[in-house]
């Protein structure tokens, strides 16, 4: 039996661990676009070239990364990707610091970051079990996410008070952050169950990606996962901020947009609050069915009280995303066997890198009707066949998690495939 106080030590060393990576993920994000700009003066295109190139990396790498981390010992995946992030982010700062930077060093930065980002996340999720155990997944995840969202709306709000002088000590901070981050996972002691006999990386990929979608539990978040990434640029792309009659922006439109960026907050609270008494997987497809079809209310943002249906059409399907997401987190995390949790994790991240792409082609959708004169401009009434397209596809979607809802109950087996080798405690 492992004492209370060591299962403490651990779960706040693996938190501080996970914050301090998402403090450094979030920082170094903000501050990509910024330097470029101001230290090398990117055009917008060659950053998003950057940045296409570190994603196109990171998604063919998905299968291999995850793989790797099935394969190696999560805590050393977590050690050696928080170094090399605070490495990179280092010897960048030092080179802006002395002026010295050059385009390549920074393009080299942004597209290997991008591939440690995914390898750390994706060992974080498999190592998390194994941390903390079962009954405290949802807890840790929210407290994860939730401190993600919280960075996120930080760095949001002070991005336009950077400046060119303090780029350096921003990205330092980052280094630190992540350089951190690797030293609080060192000291986590907590046992991992070995890898089975290794073959080649090919089969083992595929054995990930056959687990993935012939598991129906596993399979139907799949889909819901897909479904989302592909749908939601559609949806944000027909809706647009309220406007006055004269066409200028309504003065509360800030404020308002600054709550929404809170609605994931929201969402995870909400889910660590009600995952006991619903069910974590019962909580997801509900959180689906409840809050996706406030969407509808974007419709009316040209109306009288538009600037109400902008705030509840934003803020509870993104909430309720982030509830769903987080569940469905856990849930794969306890039904997934310990040494398929990466493999697993990678071709979810390649449907849904895939699902982006396409969703980036599906996000004209709207611009295409407009010019058709479908419809005369976003946040009118005429792009509500758009948001019913929208909407009807993401409700589509949990119709798999419904079906399989029986199959989540304690007594089936599918439910209680371990996660890893039995417990010391």
């Amino acid at each position: 039996m492992i004492s209370p106080g060591l299962r403490r030590h651990r779960f706040l060393l693996f938190l501080t661990g996970g914050v301090s990576r998402q403090a450094g993920m979030h920082v170094q994000g903000a501050v990509v676009l910024l330097s470029a700009v101001t230290l090398l003066e990117m055009s917008f295109n060659q950053i998003g070239l950057a940045q296409m190139a570190g994603t196109i990396l990171a998604l063919s790498l998905a299968l291999p990364l995850g793989v790797l981390i099935d394969r190696a010992r999560r805590r050393s995946v977590l050690v050696a990707t928080g170094l090399l992030s605070a490495g990179l982010l280092g010897s960048v700062a030092l080179a802006a610091w002395l002026q010295v930077i050059t385009l390549p060093h920074f393009v080299v930065m942004v597209v290997a970051l991008t591939v440690l980002q995914a390898a750390g996340v994706g060992a974080q999720e498999a190592y998390l079990p194994d941390v903390v155990g079962r009954d405290r997944l949802v807890l840790m995840n929210a407290a994860l996410v939730g401190v993600a969202s919280i960075g996120s709306l930080v760095v949001r709000l002070l991005l336009g008070r950077f400046s060119e002088e303090v780029v350096s000590v921003v990205l330092s901070v980052a280094a630190v952050a992540f350089a951190a981050s690797a030293l609080l996972f060192r000291g986590i002691d907590a046992p991992e169950e070995p890898p089975g006999p290794r073959t080649r990386w090919w089969r083992e990929a595929a054995e990930g990606v056959r687990f993935t979608l012939t598991h129906p539990v596993l399979r139907a978040i799949t889909v819901y996962l897909t479904a989302s990434v592909l749908l939601e640029p559609m949806i944000d792309e027909a809706t647009g901020v309220p406007l006055r009659e004269d066409g200028s922006y309504d003065g509360l439109i800030e404020l308002v947009q600054t709550v929404i960026y809170t609605a994931p907050v929201a969402g995870v609270l909400a889910a660590a609050l009600l995952y006991r008494r619903l069910g974590t997987f019962r909580l997801a497809w509900l959180a689906i069915l409840v809050t996706q079809p406030f969407t509808l209310l974007l419709a009316l943002t040209d109306t009288a009280w538009g600037l109400i249906w902008y705030l509840l059409g934003s803020f509870v399907p993104w909430a309720g995303w982030a509830a769903t997401a987080l569940a469905l987190l856990s849930h794969r995390q306890v039904i997934t066997p310990g040494r398929l949790l990466g493999r697993t994790g990678g071709t979810l991240a390649l449907f849904a890198g895939l699902a982006g792409a396409a969703g980036g082609v599906l996000e004209q959708l709207p611009a295409f009707l407009t010019d058709l004169g479908l419809f005369a401009e976003a946040g009118s009434l005429a792009v509500l066949p758009v948001l019913v397209l929208g909407t009807a596809g993401l409700l589509a979607a949990a119709v798999p998690l419904l079906r399989v809802r029986h199959l989540t109950e304690p007594s089936h087996s599918l439910a209680v495939a371990p996660t890893s080798v039995p417990r010391e405690d």
